[in-house]
């Protein structure tokens, strides 16, 4: 990783952090391949939200440190222009390296945001494949110790000159949509939170969320049913916190994620992002 004065330059060590761990060529592009000295295949567009390679967004990853110690990771992005930018954490549903991860905190920076994606799932070792051995690896790992992994993110946001001072929002995917509610419950630093698709809540859990929460999810989410978002819904009135509820006919769980094919569904994570950009942007820019 490459740090200029306030920032970071993209390098090697970026492409192969977003690469790395799903084994997919940056962009999804298929390597050109010669067959007996033709003209390579055109590969095909990259996917519309994603936007990695965007000059105007400097990206990487980052370290903490805590109370002077090295401490947990995470991935970084900013608006390549200078100045002073609100803050957004993005909380992952699964290892922050998978590549929409980076690729979200990169569409934040385009947006006028500074998105940071601390890795909650430092527990997890790079040998753990299944769901199993991932769950076995997170068992000790509670809902407490990721917020405190957050907050540790939160300290390292405050600590840069391009992040400008006041609340911060948080979008938070499936078990991190989840997150995201109890850290908007739990923070008076949160302004607002974004949910796509979010893992359940009680409303002991939630009872002091209120910040406004907009939530995305699919009519077809097989992870996430449309009776599950209603009751969400019911819940936050019941306690007035404010929030709009988004469903997208057909779009099944990770619509927004295109290194999920087919469940990335491009219209339904085109106009989810906009939305989400429009809230962060009511609530956290003045």
């Amino acid at each position: 990783m490459c740090f200029k004065k306030d920032g970071f330059e993209p390098d090697a060590e970026r492409r192969a952090f977003v690469a790395g761990s799903i084994g997919l060529a940056i962009g999804g592009l298929s390597p050109a391949v010669a067959q007996g000295g033709g003209v390579a295949p055109v590969a095909a567009p990259p996917p519309p939200t994603r936007v990695l390679d965007d000059a105007r967004a400097l990206h990487g990853p980052v370290r903490f440190t805590h109370n002077g110690q090295p401490g947990i990771g995470g991935y970084l992005a900013r608006p390549a222009a200078e100045g002073t930018y609100p803050a957004v954490l993005v909380i992952a549903g699964n290892r922050i390296s998978e590549e929409y991860i980076p690729n979200t905190c990169a569409a934040l920076a385009l947006a006028g945001f500074v998105g940071l994606a601390p890795d909650i799932f430092h527990v997890i070792p790079d040998s753990a494949r299944t769901l199993d051995e991932m769950r076995a690896a997170t068992a000790r790992h509670s809902d407490e110790d990721v917020i405190h992994d957050i907050h540790v993110g939160i300290d390292h946001l405050r600590g840069q000159s391009f992040v400008r001072r006041g609340g911060i929002g948080v979008v938070g995917f499936c078990f991190g949509g989840r997150i995201a509610m109890l850290l908007g419950a739990r923070s008076r630093e949160v302004d607002a939170v974004v949910a796509y698709h979010p893992g359940p809540v009680t409303a002991e859990e939630i009872a002091r969320l209120e910040a406004p929460v907009q939530v995305h999810c699919g009519t077809a989410d097989r992870n996430v049913s449309v009776g599950a978002i209603r009751a969400l819904e019911a819940m936050l009135k019941a306690q007035r916190t404010p929030n709009e509820i988004h469903l997208y006919e057909g779009a099944d769980h990770g619509f927004l994620a295109y290194t999920r094919p087919p469940r990335y569904d491009p219209a339904a994570g085109a106009l989810s992002w906009r939305r989400s950009v429009e809230f962060l942007r009511r609530l956290l820019v003045p």
